[in-house]
């Protein structure tokens, strides 16, 4: 049976009377309704006598669709003749009427772009390329009359579609709108922009084309610290511990009235040279320094008085995949104010692992928090790090946090039945007064 419109210019056997007068394609499902047995496509007539009960040749009155006879005889003509693939040559390119059709062919160097990938994809070819590249690409075609060359009976038309190599195939990938020749798909699957793709760092899943603007901002990928002469690699999310320790960082000479700004490697070969000099004995040095620490504690007795008395004492738990690699945070907190926080833990493939606090909306402030690994029976299994002190809390970044090491033991202990593992972080924040 015809499963589907033909075009007449398919057909190799011409049947003037095997065509349907309101759609022009061969018909399908050939029904008829009135003395004259006038036939046309059994869709096509359901949807004429939908404005006037009639036959659309001899206008002779139909009741409705249920009046509609199959006109079996002509259908069985029908699937007897023969044709050629939509999807192989086209008639004039085969040889046939029309040397005067083949002439009206634009000439491809001529053709726009948009022309170019137009006739292309209409050919069931590869559009992608430069305009000399598309251009190349149709003249060798049009010269090889590339298409299916299957020849069969109308009847068996539908059986070949299923499994035609030329016919257009819409990709499979989310958000993709390319449709590739069936013999092209799975090359085009394999280079498609849209495939999921999962980040080598972190296995967060993505669209192939957003991969390398990820892979420049993973927090888990390993980088190498931009301190010039040092080649440490680290989790780009916890970049700021290693430089808060890299021999290579530029940092302050701690020495009051000293402006001086080295790397940390040169500090101690500063300090004894321009500190420890000819005239400055250790013991005035060291009382200096002494004199320096009261002072700070000073300021930071009189801070303490800025800041909330009687910080509130945040608790919170969440959840993570196991020890997998991945990025994994608890729910944003509002501490009010217009300041939020939340709890983070890293787990890269080297089992050290960073777990801290990230705030947004805060200028000034000091935290004290402790973070903890809780064991299949919630209870605490070990305190994995800590930011500050009870007693000096420390100020407020906006990312903040310890690398630990979790041992195979600890694991065992914390990996519930569905593979999740759980953390605690205990949060005092003093804000500033002002605030």
């Amino acid at each position: 049976p015809v499963a589907r419109w033909i075009d007449p210019d398919w057909l190799e056997d011409k049947c003037e009377d095997c065509e349907c007068s309101l759609c022009f394609g061969v018909m399908v499902e050939p029904a008829s309704a009135c003395v004259e047995v006038h036939s046309f496509c059994r869709g096509c007539y359901v949807k004429a006598l939908v404005g006037q009960k009639k036959c659309p040749a001899c206008r002779r009155p139909v009741a409705d669709e249920s009046k509609l006879a199959r006109n079996r005889q002509l259908e069985g003509i029908i699937g007897k003749l023969r044709l050629r693939c939509e999807h192989g040559e086209k008639r004039e390119e085969a040889g046939g009427p029309p040397a005067a059709k083949r002439a009206k062919l634009e000439p491809a160097a001529s053709m726009t772009v948009q022309a170019l990938r137009k006739e292309l994809r209409q050919r069931g070819l590869k559009t992608p390329g430069t305009k000399p590249e598309l251009v190349a690409r149709l003249e060798e075609d049009r010269k090889q009359g590339a298409g299916c060359k299957w020849k069969g009976r109308v009847g068996g038309l539908a059986a070949h579609l299923l499994e035609c190599q030329w016919v257009p195939v819409k990709c499979p990938n989310e958000g993709c709108t390319e449709s590739p020749p069936r013999k092209d798909l799975a090359e085009h699957e394999a280079t498609c922009g849209m495939r999921k793709v999962k980040c080598a760092h972190c296995e967060g899943q993505m669209e192939h084309q957003l991969l390398a603007e990820h892979e420049g901002s993973c927090t888990l990928a390993k980088v190498e610290c931009p301190n010039e002469g040092c080649s440490v690699l680290h989790m780009r999310g916890a970049m700021n511990l290693h430089r808060e320790k890299c021999e290579h960082e530029e940092v302050a000479c701690s020495c009051p009235g000293c402006d001086a700004r080295l790397l940390r490697k040169d500090m101690d070969a500063h300090f004894e040279a321009t500190h420890l000099g000819p005239g400055v004995s250790a013991v005035k040095l060291l009382q200096s320094a002494y004199d320096r620490i009261a002072a700070l504690q000073a300021v930071a007795e009189s801070e303490q008085g800025n800041l909330s008395p009687a910080p509130t004492t945040w608790v919170f738990n969440w959840r993570a995949d196991g020890w997998k690699t991945g990025h994994f945070s608890s729910e944003p907190h509002s501490f009010g104010g217009g300041v939020t926080g939340q709890c983070v833990l890293l787990v890269n493939a080297n089992d050290s692992p960073f777990v801290g606090f990230e705030f947004k909306g805060i200028d000034r402030g000091r935290v004290h928090a402790t973070f903890s690994i809780i064991d299949k029976h919630d209870k605490t299994l070990r305190q994995v790090g800590e930011i500050g002190t009870a007693h000096a809390p420390k100020k407020v970044p906006r990312l903040q946090g310890r690398v630990f090491a979790v041992t195979a033991e600890e694991k065992a202990q914390s990996v519930r039945a569905d593979g999740s593992i759980r953390l605690r972080a205990v949060v005092r924040l003093f804000l500033d007064a002002a605030a």
